[in-house]
């Protein structure tokens, strides 16, 4: 199975201990759980946009 590089070092020449680095850095953001989704606003809310309060309004 022939696949592509994650990444690659277009310029340089790095040593192993900064490749390292780099490969550590990448897996723990790969790794990360995503941020938890926003709650829903409920329709009730004051901060929604046209409800039925404002719907006599126009």
């Amino acid at each position: 199975m022939d696949s592509a590089p994650l990444f690659r070092v277009l310029r340089g020449d790095p040593e192993d201990v900064e490749l390292a680095a780099l490969v550590a850095v990448l897996g723990a953001l790969a790794s990360a759980a995503p941020p938890p989704a926003a709650p829903a606003r409920s329709a009730w809310s004051p901060l929604s946009a046209a409800t039925w309060r404002t719907s006599t309004l126009r």
